[in-house]
């Protein structure tokens, strides 16, 4: 399943999402783990009402936020609030350190390392994620992936979408924003801001959903970019 909208123009720099694309990720893991921790002393916990809070909460403070804060100091800000709330004495931190030491052991997908092998012979070859520096670095080491450079929501102090992301991504190398493919499994962040930067986009659908945000191409996992780079 490969779908493109346009002919494929020079890409000289191709910049990789983390988790998602190039790592397995679950969605609603840690959410799970801490509420674990608070049913496991027997207080009743609504799950959905849980659920429903746990990512806003995140949105609110990478999204439209007054003061960047790190991945770590926002898990670390909701499991207090969620302690306090649940009158659950735990040390907020060390949980916090817990879900990201977790996070850093996520498995790459089987296609990555060669897929990025054969790919650095050709391009500058980059990850932009929203993580902290020591997790992308952990699980980068444990699965044998190595890129040019890495630029995180710590090192920029800022998250994607937000458009000075990608324009410090652009600012930092010597090309044209149309020169850069952005490779992600996610809409907002991978594809829409991206784009707003003049960067081509290619949406990684792995569960063949046919999600639509206007990305230019369309693949279903990162092998299929070979193919499509030599268009």
């Amino acid at each position: 399943m490969m779908e493109q909208r346009m002919k494929m123009g020079p890409i000289k720099a191709i910049v990789f999402d983390a988790f998602g694309t190039l790592f397995k990720f679950t969605r609603g893991g840690s959410a799970r783990t801490i509420m674990k921790y608070i049913t496991d002393l027997g207080i009743e916990v609504d799950e959905e009402a849980f659920l429903k809070e746990w990512k806003p909460f995140y949105v609110a403070h990478t999204v439209g936020y007054d003061t960047f804060m790190t991945e770590r100091e926002i898990f670390t800000a909701r499991n207090q609030m969620l302690y306090d709330r649940y009158s659950v004495d735990r040390d907020a931190r060390a949980d916090a350190d817990e879900l990201l030491s977790e996070a850093s052991n996520r498995i790459a997908f089987p296609e990555v390392t060669s897929v990025l092998d054969e790919l650095k012979n050709h391009y500058k070859v980059f990850i932009g994620s929203n993580t902290d520096d020591d997790v992308l670095e952990s699980v980068m080491k444990k699965n044998n992936v190595s890129v040019g450079k890495i630029y995180t929501s710590e090192n920029q102090r800022c998250y994607k979408p937000e458009l000075r992301f990608y324009e410090r991504i652009v600012a930092d190398n010597d090309f044209l924003p149309e020169e850069f493919l952005f490779v992600g499994d996610t809409g907002n962040d991978d594809i829409i801001g991206p784009k707003t930067a003049g960067m081509k986009t290619a949406f990684v659908d792995r569960e063949g959903a046919g999600t639509d945000c206007w990305q230019d191409y369309t693949i279903a996992d990162l092998s299929e970019l070979l193919t499509l780079l030599k268009k």
